[in-house]
Order: structure tokens, then sequence, then C-alpha cells
């Protein structure tokens, strides 16, 4: 210990540990103190004596070299019970040569030069208050410039150009020449250190002591390299990876301040598609797509949201199989992986094929207890809002309407001047056009949003154990009124080595929120309603319609206050693991985890609501009630061994069972006597409409095996294979095997590539592998396989008598759907890693496709679950991250990410090359040769002039009416021959980029992501472009936009009133877009400022949500444009503050 104090002493430099950021705060009142003090000897005391005192005095422990207090010794008088550590600590070591300085991490240092290092002497007589005149009388110490000079060489020993210097804890320093050279003058001081910093290479400090030259040589920072990723089972280094994987930290989820923890991955990662379906409070829809689309179905995928081929990825919540993350507070998330190509989810079997995004939440780290609070406020409103008429133009429209309605007739002569209004408005409509009513239906049912969210986490503990426990609770208040969503999440682990062989651990996760969607009418209603109604009676109340005449649209603001729709949940998610170390590198792991949630579903529609239409007798209640229990039993083995300096093996073996039980009741009454019960007094209704119930259950099995082997850090192999037994497969097919391999190729360290100084990391990734399906994606359910018998009703001899029937033709050949896929990757670092990226070009296909085959109805059966098809996805992605600017207390960093997919259907099975099918009325197609889900209809050329009156007669069609292509030219439009794809909901390429900019305690970042090449049948083009325009009497609000007139034939639009048979083409519409996510601007306060407050850090934020879209698409949102009307909701822009703290 002596040796280790004669080496501080040398540097002279004491360590002081205390707790990081916190200031000295007395463990003894003032009284106590200055008694111990007149308990001291009255005369001289040892310096050293006098700074331990101060140790227990302040709780803090203060080490310093033997040899550098020898000697000194202060006056009894010059400690002060009433001062503060840092002012005793002047008084000590006042005229001694020494001072002290705070370290990074809070502790006090001891520094400087004594002032007489060979003789034992007094210090002179201080007093005890600052204000003694003995300082003044002391010799000042004319402080001298140092020269340094010298040269900074990477690990080969060439010079490194722009290597900052900077002298540490000042802002002086310099930069390197274009051979590494520099020259720094700085104020002459024992204690100066240099810290010497350049992008991709370790920081450096050095000490500098008298030393007038400095050669420094920096190490390449492979930090990133040593970074682990999950990989399933396990964890790999960064630098070990074989498969394509991406990762996303807690910073930048922070950063991305979403309610929801699927927005935390929107743009983020290049393959991986984010589409929300939803924009209501706490809704949770979206469509996550990887790599495109590998399973044909039919329906939707998110409730009302239109088709998007293709299914949902695996989410793994530390460790748990779960269906959706809205349930999760991204607060609480620690990083997200993403498994992309087979090789990677191979782990995962038969639940692998879409991808796997496996999610940890934050656990807790040894040492002492740190406490962290995260928060944000802030408001939000609608925007992007798609335009509609006011009561003058609402006028002129219907005008158009009815000119419209002439011209379909065949009257080309009809002008608005022969609109003779009273023919379809009524005296009261009439009445309010001409007392200046122009209801905004939108302004009415819209609000300020509010949302918040607030995260406490508590995490500590010491070498055997380790906790952590998070608190939080999120607010979304919806800017349509009656929409609002409220979460709670509770978040605990604990891991405690109970004995050098064995260890127990804890999760669990538990989320109780409530989500009311307030009106599902009333979104849609406000853009129906003609502006020449009325909201309120004259006395103020509300009216039920808004004119005598409407009677089939209901006043929006009685809707919300009269439509209930809550749904509360608990969520629960716990894992219990013991794991075991065997022998020597060898452990074995067995966990349970289960995952239970209890769900609520409760409406009720009230008499003045649209779908009771003022009857109380059609008042609703209903009731429905979901129990999802499910666990996954792992068991797994895993062996790290190094043989060698150049062969290391890790080996993981696996058992796991998976089961999952699902039930849900629900029960509809109706005629309530009065609409105080709501939901929760059903006895209270007359009238029982409908009741059911459902169970379902289900299992897998599952054996798995994983090698990795590296040969001299350069050469990486990866086996995989894994062994399902499903349930719901048919007897003899229930069991498949998945096989997966890799290779990986850190090309940088081979020595053709060590005399360049393009790259300074590269790894080539090749990889293989197989992953299935178990026909979930196309529909097939539990028992959905087999024949199964369903209970009826029939009549004999005039007596009613149950029965049996058979509901479904059993399949016995039905098997797995299988997917192969090959990866190339290649991860690489330029400019001495200025920038890094990833390229993976992969080829996917899909065999066996499982799907619901339609049958003849002579059969008795709709259909049966068959393996029908093959379909493939070819692809590739691009993943950069670069330090474009890097120099005196300025950085900027760019991260961008593309991704192109082309999905493919090779082969449908039996006599048809082709499904034709529906969604959200739209008609789309399975077509071999063609891309998954296509939109399958006429294609829209143009509009017809009027200088095309005969040309449109031969098609049947007259002048303001939609053309279409004519594809095979024979004159005539018909179905069979003329319909043709003309666009795919999956987007033709996808991308995303984050600036982020920092200067000194400031820091600014911008992300923006796009989406480009997908089409939608628009949903609001097709309810109000142009809504019961054949009825003008009826007209609906409309769509205000530039369409076809006798007067203005270079238009946008069909004529309104005379669209023709083919004026759904022009509904199909391009709906690439470029959304801005988020705009944040921080600034984190300065370390010595928040010590005085005992405060680790604080950083104060403020950040735009959403600010901006720019799109061609005037709807609703470009990205659920597809979604129905009943009930959407508004896209919505945020502003926030908040603020991010730590102790």
């Amino acid at each position: 210990m002596s040796l280790f104090f004669t080496s501080l002493h040398t540097w002279g430099l004491v360590v002081c540990l205390a707790l990081p950021g916190q200031p000295a705060s007395p463990l003894l009142s003032p009284t106590e103190w200055q008694s111990s003090l007149q308990l001291k000897n009255t005369s001289q005391r040892k310096l050293k004596d006098v700074l331990h005192e101060l140790k227990e005095r302040f709780g803090v422990d203060i080490l310093f070299g033997d040899q550098l207090v020898q000697g000194l010794t202060v006056p009894k008088t010059a400690l002060d019970p009433k001062a503060s550590l840092e002012e005793n600590l002047d008084r000590v070591l006042k005229n001694s040569g020494l001072h002290y300085r705070k370290a990074k991490d809070g502790a006090y240092l001891i520094v400087g030069q004594r002032l007489d290092k060979t003789t034992e002497r007094e210090l002179p007589q201080t007093s005890a208050r600052p204000s003694s005149p003995v300082a003044s009388q002391q010799p000042s110490l004319e402080v001298q410039d140092q020269v340094i000079t010298g040269k900074v060489t990477d690990e080969k020993g060439e010079g490194l150009p722009g290597v900052n210097i900077l002298l540490k804890g000042t802002s002086r320093g310099n930069t390197t020449d274009a051979e590494g050279n520099f020259k720094l003058t700085i104020p002459e001081s024992a204690d100066n250190t240099l810290v010497f910093s350049l992008v991709g290479y370790m920081s450096q400090e050095v000490a500098v002591g008298t030393r007038t030259t400095i050669d420094v040589q920096l190490k390449q920072d492979i930090k990133s390299l040593e970074e682990v990723v999950v990989i399933g089972y396990g964890t790999v280094k960064k630098s070990d990876v074989t498969g394509a994987v991406a990762s996303i930290d807690s910073k930048n989820i922070e950063k991305v301040n979403r309610v929801d923890a699927a927005s935390a991955i929107q743009g983020q990662v290049p393959g991986v598609m984010v589409q929300r379906t939803d924009n209501k409070p706490g809704s949770g829809g979206f469509n996550i797509r990887i790599r495109g689309a590998s399973t044909i179905h039919t329906t939707e995928t998110a409730a009302n949201a239109g088709y998007t081929p293709g299914q949902n990825p695996l989410f793994i919540v530390d460790g748990i199989f779960v269906n959706d993350i809205s349930f999760l507070n991204p607060a609480d998330i620690d990083r997200m992986d993403v498994l992309k190509d087979a090789s990677a989810t191979a782990i995962y079997g038969s639940r692998g094929t879409n991808g796997v995004v496996i999610i940890q939440t934050k656990k807790g780290e040894s040492g002492k207890l740190t406490v962290r609070y995260n928060n944000y406020v802030g408001v939000k409103e609608v925007y992007h809002l798609p335009p509609i008429y006011n009561t003058t133009g609402y006028v002129d429209y219907l005008k158009d309407v009815v000119v419209g309605n002439q011209y379909a007739s065949g009257n080309y002569n009809f002008t608005r001047n022969d609109v003779n209004l009273p023919n379809y408005l009524n005296a009261e409509e009439l009445k309010n056009i001409n007392d200046g009513v122009s209801t905004n239906w939108i302004d009415l049912i819209t609000r300020k949003g509010f949302q918040t969210n607030h995260t406490l986490d508590l995490s500590g503990g010491n070498k055997s154990t380790v906790y952590a426990i998070g608190f939080g609770y999120t607010q979304d208040k919806g800017t349509t009124r009656g929409e609002d969503f409220n979460r709670y999440t509770l978040r605990g682990n604990l891991s405690s080595d109970l004995t050098s062989w064995l260890n127990l651990s804890y999760n669990n996760y538990v989320t109780v929120a409530t989500q009311n969607a307030g009106s599902f009418e009333a979104f849609r209603s406000a853009y129906r309603l003609k502006p020449i109604g009325r909201a309120y009676n004259e006395d103020g109340s509300l009216k039920f319609l808004p004119t005598a005449k409407e009677t089939q649209v209901t006043n929006p603001l009685l809707d919300i206050e009269n439509e209930i729709r809550e749904t509360k949940y608990l969520n629960y998610l716990g894992d219990i693991a013991v794991r075991l170390k065997l022998v020597p590198g060898m452990t074995f792991t067995s966990k349970f985890s289960p995952n239970i949630k209890y769900t609520r579903y409760g409406e009720y529609r009230g008499k003045y609501t649209k779908s009771s239409v003022g009857n109380q007798s059609s008042t609703r209640a209903q009731v429905e009630n979901y129990l999802d229990f499910s666990y996954t039993w792992d068991n797994i083995v895993n062996y790290d061994t190094k043989i060698n300096d150049d062969n290391k093996i890790n080996a993981t073996f696996v058992y796991s069972q998976y089961n999952a039980q699902n039930e849900s009741y629900s029960l509809q009454v109706r005629n309530f006597s009065s609409d105080d019960y709501l939901f929760y007094n059903l006895g209270a209704g007359s009238t029982v409409n409908n009741y059911s119930s459902r169970y379902l259950k289900q299992t897998l099995e599952s054996f798995t095996g994983r090698i990795n082997y590296s040969l001299k850090d350069k050469y990486i192999f990866t086996v995989t294979g894994r062994y399902d037994g499903s349930s719901i497969l048919a007897e003899g097919n229930k069991w498949a095997f998945f096989p997966s391999a890799a290779f990986a190729w850190r090309m940088i360290d081979e020595g053709f590539l060590k005399s360049q100084n393009l790259f300074s990391d590269a790894k080539l990734r090749l990889s293989y592998g197989k992953t299935g399906n178990n026909g979930a994606g196309g529909g097939l359910s539990p028992l959905g396989s087999l024949s199964l018998l369903s209970p009826s009703y029939t009549n004999i001899n005039d007596q009613s008598m149950s029965t049996l029937f058979i509901t479904g033709l059993a399949n016995k050949n039905l098997t797995w759907e299988h997917t192969a896929e090959i990866n190339v990757g290649l991860d690489f670092g330029l400019f001495k890693n200025r920038l890094t990226g990833s390229l993976d070009v992969y080829d996917r296909t899909t065999n066996n496709i499982i799907f619901f085959r339609p049958l003849p109805l002579a059969t008795g059966f709709p259909g049966t679950y068959d393996n029908i098809g093959k379909a493939s996805n070819r692809g590739v992605e691009l993943g950069l991250n670069a330090v474009v600017i890097d120099a005196n207390k300025f950085r900027w960093s760019v991260n961008l990410n593309f991704a192109a997919n082309r999905n493919k259907v090779l082969k449908l099975n039996g006599s048809s090359d082709e499904i034709i099918f529906g969604s959200q009325g739209a008609t789309l197609i399975h077509k071999v040769g063609q891309p998954m889900g296509s939109f399958y209809y006429f294609k829209a050329n143009g509009i017809w002039g009027t200088d095309q009156v005969e040309e449109a007669r031969k098609y049947g069609q007259k002048p303001g009416q939609v053309r279409v292509v004519d594809v095979d030219g024979d004159g005539q439009i018909t179905e069979s021959r003329d319909r043709m794809i003309i666009g795919n909901s999956a987007p033709k390429w996808t991308g995303g980029m984050t600036h982020s900019f920092t200067y000194k305690n400031f820091d600014l970042s911008v992300f923006a992501y796009t989406s480009q090449g997908a089409m939608a049948a628009s949903n609001f083009h097709r309810s109000f472009a142009f809504a019961y325009d054949n009825e003008p009497a009826r007209l609906w609000n409309g769509y205000r936009t530039d369409y076809w007139t006798p007067d203005n034939q270079t238009s946008n639009w069909f004529q309104p009133g005379n669209g023709g048979t083919y004026s759904s083409a022009y509904k199909y519409m391009d709906v690439s877009f470029v959304k801005v996510g988020y705009m944040t601007l921080g600034y984190r306060l300065p370390a010595d400022l928040l010590s005085k407050a005992r405060i680790g850090s604080l950083r104060v934020y403020a950040t735009v949500q959403n600010p901006f879209t720019f799109t061609k698409y005037d709807g609703w949102d470009p990205e659920n444009a597809s979604r129905n009307d009943w009930g959407g909701a508004f896209m919505s822009r945020t502003y926030m503050a908040g603020l991010n703290l730590s102790f």
C-alpha cells in the first residue's frame, strides 16, 4: 500500500472515494463536532490527522500519499464546525502549495506541489474565519507558460491528423497537423493533464508533469465491436455476429419519446416496415413487416385497417413470447434486437419465419443505489386535415352535382344557373343558409390533446446480488373528445448468486391500462354532415338531428356524450430462473415464464346515438371478457470454452415447452329503461340480443441446438437446428426440423488489409437457414385442421330437436410452411470508423403456404386449409452511421437506413393461378408472378372531355366521367380482360435518417422516415368523393378539390354526380410520404452545479413530435389510408417538454 501512495505522491494526486455527483454533507452536527474538537490537542495538529477528521465528519474517504503531507501541521483554529467540507479544505490547505479538486465521479482530489518538501514545518496561524489576513502576507507564485510539442500516431506508427488535444478542465487546446504533429502552450502546473481524442479511437489522458515533449499512440476504439447483441437464448459480441441482426438501445428509444413501443423502431431499422393502423390513443394498432410478406392471407391483420400482406414478427419480452408490445412503457426498455435473416431466427424455428423482435427491459447493475426519473408533458393538436366545404362552398358543390346528374343523363346544356335550390334543400336548410350558418363539425369534436409520461427507476446491488424496480405512468388524451388512454406499469427484477455455483433470478412486468376509444361514429359523422345544419338548439342544448331532413347522420357531439367504449386490461409477465454452474464453462438454466392477460371490454350506446336513433328500445350494452394465459418453460445448457488462443467454442442446447390457452365470453343486451346503467348492469336490459363463448388451446414443443466456433477471432461459424412439434397441424405432420448455418470472416484482420488506410473494419457474413410457420398467418387456429361438430336445432314433428353437424373438412396432409433464406452481408468501417455500416442482400423463399382453399358448394363445405403455394422476397438493406464533424466541442453525426424488397407469388397449387378477394372496398389479388396482395382494378386514364363525346359513347360513357385503359384494345371494358394489377400496399422502399448535433452541453436531434411507392384504396376519397352525388337532396359534405366541370376540363378529379362506372379507379392512390418523427433540443446542466444539490445528472429538453408530413396524399393519414373511417382518428402533432434526472 505504501508503494501505491508513494506513486500517487509522485504525481501529486490523492484519490478520494465518494458517491458520484454527491456533495459531502456533515454526519455530525456543528455542536457535536465543536465538542469533539475541544477534546483534541490544543496545539498544532498534523494535516494528515485533520484530513482524516474531515473524512469522518462529512462521511467521505479522503486518501492521500503519506509523503505528500508528511510533516505538515495546522493550528487547532483551522477547522470551522459551521463551514462546509470545501471551505474547511480551503483553510487547512492554505499556503501549503496543495489544493483540492473534485474528480469526475464526485470525489475530492488533493493536488499540487508542496512549498517545502524537505523540512517539517508549521503552517501559519489562521483564524476560524476566512477573513484572516495571513494569506495576503504570503509570497505570490508567478505562473509560467509551458510549451508542449509532440506527435500522435496510430497503432501502425503513422501520424494521425485532426486529433483534438485539450488541457483537461479548460477550453485551451489544439489539433494535430497532417503528419500528426502538435504544439500547445499551457500554464505551468504540476497537475496538468492533456486529453487526446479522435473519432474511431479511444481517448487517452496523459499527465504532463515537467515534460515538454509528449508522443502519444491512440488505439482503435473497438467498443462498438465488443457490444453485446441478443441472438436468442444467449448473447454474442457484435464482432462475432454471423446473421442479420439490428439493435436499438435505450438512448435511441428515449429520443423517440413515444407512448407505444412499436413506434420506437419505426424508421430506425433497415428492412423493418412499421405501419401505424390506428391513431386513437392506446390502440396499439400496427402492421410490422420484416423483409416483406411470407404468408398468403386475405384478411386484415389489424382491425378495420385495410389489407397489408404478411404477418407481424414474433415478439419476445424478457424471454417471454407475446403477441403485441403495446402494454410496454418504452421508457422501461433497455434494448431491442431485431433478428431478420433465417440463420438468426432459426433458433425460434416455426415461430421465426416472419422475423423476431427481442426486447429486454432494464435490469439492475451492481453498485450504489441509482435513482433515475424521466418525464415529459405535452399538448397535441390535429393536423393534415382533408379539405371539405363550408356553407358557401357546399352550395356551389351541390349545384355542380346537379349539373353532373344532368350530364350523366346526356343533357350537356344544363348549367349551374339552371339549378333551383329549393328542389334539393328544404325551408329549414335554406333559412340556415340565409342566416349565415356554417357549422365546422370538425372543430366541434376536436380539442387540444394532452400527453405525459413519468418513469421512476431504482437499481443497485453488489457483486452477488443486483436489483431494479421501476414505476411508470402514461396518460394520452386524444384530440377527439371522449378519447383517452391511461397506463400504469410496475417492473421489478432481482438476480442473486446464492453460492458460487447457484444463481436465482426473478423478473416481472405488470401493466394496468384503460382505453376509452370514444364514439366510433363521431369522427365520420363530422365529415358527412352538411355545414348548413346546426349543432345546438336555441336554448343551447344539443340538437339530435342537425336538420329535420337529415335522419341518417346524427349530431356527433351527442354520440361523444352517449357512446362509451372502454377497454381495461391487466397484463402480467413473470420469469423465474435458476442457473447452475455445472463445470467450468458450463451452465444449466431452467426458467418458467408465465404471461397472463385479463381484458374487459365494455360498450354502451345510449338513446341519443346514431345506432339507437333516439329510441330507448334500441339502446344496447355489451360486455366482453378475455382471459389469455400462456407459459414458456425453457431448459438451457450453455457451454463456453477456449481450447487455445485460436480456437473458441460456444454451444447452446434448449428444451422448451410453450402452452397457450385463450377463453372469451360476450353478452349483448338491449332495451334499457335508463342510460345511467351504462354497461355495468346488464340485467337492466330487457332483451338479450346475443351471447357467445370460446376456448382455444395450443402447444408447441421444441428441441434446439446452436454451436458457435471461432478460429483466430477471424473465422466464425454458427450452426443451428430446431425440431418443433405443433398441436394445431394434422397428425403425422406435427413435427419438423429447421436448420441453419452461417459464416463470418473478419477480413480487417487479414494481412492484405493491414497496409491500407481506407477500411478500419470489414466483416463478411454468409448465411443460409430454414424457418417454419404452423399456419397461424393464413388463419389456421387450434383444431382448424380437423373436422368438428357444432350444435344446432331442427324441427321434427313440430318439435325443436338438438342436432350436430360437421363444420369443416379435415386435411390429413396439412403440413408446415417452410421458409428458406440466403443472406450475404458486409459490416464495414471507413476513414478510421468515421463512417460505419452494414449492407445485406437476401433471397427468401416460402413453400407450402397454408391458406383456406374454397371448395365447390356441392361438397357441402365452404373450404379447407391446405398447403397452396410458394412465394419469394428478395431485397437489399443498408444502414450507415457517420460522424460528419467532431471538433471544438461540436459533433454532428448522421444515422441513415434504406431497404427495398421485391415480393412475388411463385406458385399456387390447383387449377387457378390467382386468388381474387376484397378488403375495405378494395379489390385485391394473389397472382403467380406478381406481388402478394396486389390491387386489382381498372387503371384510370384521365377524364372524358366534351370534345370526346363520340369516343366515350363507344365505351358507354360520357364527358366528365373517368376513363380507364382498354387493356386488350377490343373497344370495350370488361372485368375479365381489362382489370390489371395497379399497385401494392407494400412500399417499394423505406428509409430513415437521424441527425444528431452536440455542442458543449446542448444536443439537437432531428429524425425523419419515409415510405415510397405504396398504394392504398383511400377510404377518405371513397367516402367523400363524392358521397350521395346521385341523390343531390341527400348530398353529404364532400372532398373539396379541383374537379371537372364543363368550364374546367383540366382538373384532377371527375365531375361530381357524373363519375361513371369506373370512378373508383381514381380512389386507388399513391400514399408515399416523408414524416419528420421528432425534433428535440436538450441541455445537460453542468456537473459542478448539480453536485451541490446531490444530483448526478440532469437534462432538460423540448420536443416536437410529428411536426411535418410531406405527401401528395390529401386524406387523413397516408400511413393508414385504407383504414375504415368508422372508429377513425386524426393524425396529431405534439409539443412537449421533459427532463432526465439521476441521483
